[in-house]
């Protein structure tokens, strides 16, 4: 029997040089890989200059439907330093351990803060299953995300107040939480809850700090991950509330279960 769970590699690469100060998603954005029909888990992200580079930021956005409209997200920065390149010196490079499973359809994308030259290089695998012998007892995955914006001062911890769905699980393995500033940030808190239909009770508390961005400097990020991934029943929502009133993007991600008839 052929094997049941069939593996692709899938690489894409971009160039990016023109300057985009821009942390929400907009202004100039270079295409680097978009997820295929089960989903794409991207493993690292290269990121090699071309040209000698100042003190800057090249920044890794997502986009996607969210069944109305076309958003996009940031949810990484990567600092660069000021690299002189010459025949005997390499310029800038850096290999980002990503290992985020992307949708299908969403699309990872990159800005430079600087007008240089930088090959963004994302190192992807496909999976897919061998549809003609699959054993009935055979788990299929499929990559599953979706993200929120959170801007709203909520001080409560009993469930209460102002809050968005980053999840709603059709029972999912869940396997981290993103979240991700885009403007300077004062010592706070980002709260995620677990919400049942019913009642919403807290999950997780992740300290904020005061961070101030800049064009050399990125803006806070925190993850929260789920090593063996957290088993989220089907109905189910992990929702999420900022203690002050600072924008944050939030991404989750996580793979749905199924098996074949």
């Amino acid at each position: 029997m052929a094997a049941e769970t069939q593996y692709t590699m899938n690489t894409g690469m971009v160039t990016v040089s023109t300057a985009n100060s821009l942390l929400d998603g907009t202004g100039s954005l270079g295409t680097v890989l978009t997820a295929a029909s089960n989903g794409t888990l991207i493993k690292t992200v290269t990121i090699k200059a071309q040209v000698s580079t100042t003190q800057g930021m090249v920044r890794l956005f997502l986009t996607f439907n969210n069944g109305e409209v076309t958003v996009t997200k940031l949810i990484r920065e990567v600092e660069i330093p000021a690299v002189t390149k010459s025949a005997a010196d390499p310029a800038f490079e850096t290999v980002v351990p990503l290992n985020f499973c992307l949708k299908s359809g969403w699309i990872l994308k990159a800005s430079t803060e600087k007008a240089e030259s930088f090959n963004v290089i994302a190192e992807g695998q496909n999976w897919a299953y061998y549809t003609s012998s699959v054993r009935t007892d055979t788990t299929k995955y499929t990559a599953y995300n979706n993200a929120a914006s959170i801007a709203t001062a909520n001080t409560n911890l009993d469930g209460t107040g102002i809050m968005s769905s980053v999840l709603a699980s059709s029972g999912t393995n869940v396997q981290g939480i993103v979240i991700k500033s885009i403007q300077n940030t004062t010592a706070g808190m980002v709260r995620l809850f677990l919400y049942d239909g019913t009642n919403t009770k807290l999950f997780r508390e992740v300290s904020v700090e005061a961070v101030t961005k800049s064009s050399t400097a990125s803006a806070f990020q925190r993850e929260v991950r789920f090593d063996e991934g957290f088993a989220l029943k089907s109905g189910w929502e992990i929702r999420v509330s900022t203690e002050k009133a600072e924008t944050f993007k939030v991404i989750s991600e996580s793979l749905d279960l199924s098996y074949p008839a």
